[in-house]
C-alpha cells in the first residue's frame, strides 16, 4: 500500500516503509513512553532525558516502538505462528465494537482485515489462514462476553485480539466483563492480544485493561499511547487519523495495522519468560466466564403472547418483536441463571417504546421494572441491561411487555444472555 502523510500540518511523515500510514490517537494513559509487563517486553524510546527524533522516519519508528506496549510472554503467539508456518488450519478473530467492524474503513480495509493479511502472507502456507471479524457498532465488552461464544468460539480461533477501550466505561461492570472475555478464551487455549483505542477527546478505557494484560501476561498494543505521544509532540493531529470523533479513517486503519504488523514482525525474536498466563489469579474477579446468549433459534418462550420471531438488527435478526396490532401480552420465559441479561434495541425515538419486565420466583414476585429503550445515542445497536444477579442459579418466570402507556409502540427483544 501506499504511504500515507502522517501530518496535516507542518510535517510530513511520509511512511515509505511498509503500508498506508495513519493518524493517531490520544490516549488515557499518562505516559506516552510505553508500558511494560513483567514478561517480555519491547521497549520503545524512553521519555527519559532522551533526543526526541529528528527525521520523519525516527518520527515514524518512535511512534510504532510507542504502540508497542507489551509483548507479554510470547509462547502461545508463538504457537499459533507456527501451526500457520507448518501448514496447519489457523484462525485469527477480532472481536470488539465499531473500529473493529470498520467503520469508516469498509470491511476490506478496516485495521483487523489487513493485519490478518499480514500474518497470513508472512506466516501462512496457502488458504491455511482464517479471518474471522466479530466487531458490532456499539457493543461494550459487557455484551461482547455474552456474544463471545456465538461470534468468536464458534469459529475455533486459535488468536483473538480484544478492541474495547473506547465503548467501555471505568465501572467495576466494564471490568468484570472485560476480564471474563481473557479469562474465557485463555481457559480455552486461546491465544490474546489487547488493542487499546481511544476517542478525539481522549477517552480510552485502557489503563484497568494494562492491569489485566499485565496480570496475565498477554501482548498489548495501544494506538492510544502512540497517537498521544505524536499529538504531544505536534506531529500529528487528531484529523489526520480519524473524520468524525472515534473512528479511525481508511489512513487511520491502516496505520493501526501497521502497528499490530510491526508486532508480527518481531513476535517470534521475544523469548518467552514467565508463564504464559495466571488465569485463576483475578484481577477484578471476572464472574461471567463461560456466559452464553441465545435468540431465538437457542431459546424457547413459554408463552409467545404479542410478539413474532424476528427483529432487524445487524447482527442480532433472530429476535423478537412487539406487534401492537396483537395487544400488549407478555413474552415469556422460563430460565434458570445465575444472572440474566436482556439485550435488546436501543433507539432515539419513532414508534418505539419501553419495556417492562416483570420476574417472578416460585410465584412470588422478583422484580418488576421498566426498561429504557430510547436515548440520544440510540443508533438501533443493541444494549443490554442486567436483570438477575444471585450468587447461585433459581428457577425464574420471565416476562416481557411494552410499558404502561407504550402498549400501542413497538420493542425489540434481541437475544437473552446468562451465566449459570
Amino acid at each position: 500500500m501506499e504511504m500515507k502523510k502522517l501530518t496535516a500540518l507542518s510535517l510530513a511523515l511520509s511512511l515509505t516503509l511498509l503500508t498506508a500510514c495513519e493518524n493517531g490517537n490520544s490516549s488515557n494513559s499518562s505516559s506516552a513512553s510505553p508500558e511494560t509487563s513483567s514478561a517480555a517486553v519491547t521497549e520503545a524510546p524512553e521519555s527519559k532525558e532522551e533526543k526526541l527524533p529528528e527525521t520523519d522516519e525516527e518520527w515514524d519508528e518512535a511512534m510504532i516502538n510507542t504502540a508497542m506496549t507489551s509483548y507479554g510472554n510470547t509462547k502461545m503467539v508463538q504457537d499459533v505462528i507456527k501451526k500457520a508456518q507448518n501448514g496447519e488450519e489457523v484462525t485469527l478473530a477480532y472481536l470488539g465494537g465499531s473500529i473493529t467492524e470498520g467503520i469508516s474503513a469498509g470491511a476490506d480495509l478496516c485495521y483487523a482485515k489487513l493485519s490478518y493479511e499480514h500474518f497470513a502472507e508472512k506466516f501462512g502456507t496457502g488458504d491455511n489462514v482464517k479471518y474471522v471479524n466479530a466487531g458490532i457498532s456499539g457493543t461494550p465488552s459487557k455484551l461482547g462476553i455474552l456474544r463471545l461464544d456465538r461470534d468468536v468460539l464458534n469459529y475455533d480461533p486459535d488468536l483473538v485480539f480484544i478492541e474495547f477501550a473506547v465503548n467501555d466505561g471505568n465501572e467495576a461492570d466494564f471490568q468484570n466483563a472485560y476480564e471474563s472475555i481473557v479469562k474465557t478464551l485463555l481457559q480455552k487455549n486461546v491465544a490474546v492480544v489487547l488493542l487499546f483505542s481511544v476517542t478525539e477527546n481522549d477517552h480510552s478505557a485502557q489503563d484497568y485493561m494494562k492491569q489485566i494484560g499485565e496480570a496475565y501476561r498477554l501482548p498489548m498494543i495501544s494506538y492510544c499511547d502512540a497517537l498521544r505521544f505524536m499529538f504531544t509532540n505536534g506531529r500529528m493531529t487528531w484529523k489526520d487519523f480519524s473524520n468524525d470523533q472515534s473512528h479511525p479513517n481508511t489512513e487511520g486503519h491502516a496505520l493501526v495495522a501497521r502497528m499490530i504488523d510491526h508486532y508480527w514482525d518481531t513476535v517470534m525474536e521475544v523469548e518467552p519468560e514467565g508463564e504464559p498466563m495466571m488465569p485463576f489469579e483475578d484481577v477484578f474477579h471476572p464472574r461471567e466466564v463461560d456466559a452464553k446468549m441465545a435468540e431465538n433459534n437457542g431459546i424457547t418462550p413459554v408463552e409467545m403472547g404479542s410478539w413474532v420471531e424476528g427483529s432487524d438488527v445487524a447482527h442480532f435478526t433472530n429476535g423478537w418483536s412487539h406487534d401492537p396490532d396483537l395487544g400488549n401480552d407478555p413474552l415469556v420465559f422460563e430460565v434458570e441463571p445465575k444472572f440474566l441479561y436482556l439485550i435488546y434495541k436501543e433507539v432515539k425515538g419513532g414508534n418505539y417504546g419501553d419495556l417492562r419486565v416483570h420476574i417472578t420466583q416460585d410465584g412470588a414476585e422478583y422484580a418488576d421494572r421498566n426498561v429504557t429503550v430510547i436515548s440520544p445515542e440510540g443508533w438501533g445497536n443493541p444494549q443490554l441491561t442486567n436483570i438477575i444477579m444471585e450468587p447461585s442459579p433459581a428457577k425464574y418466570r420471565v416476562e416481557i411487555s411494552m410499558a404502561d402507556g407504550d402498549e400501542d409502540k413497538q420493542g425489540q427483544v434481541l437475544a437473552l444472555g446468562w451465566t449459570e
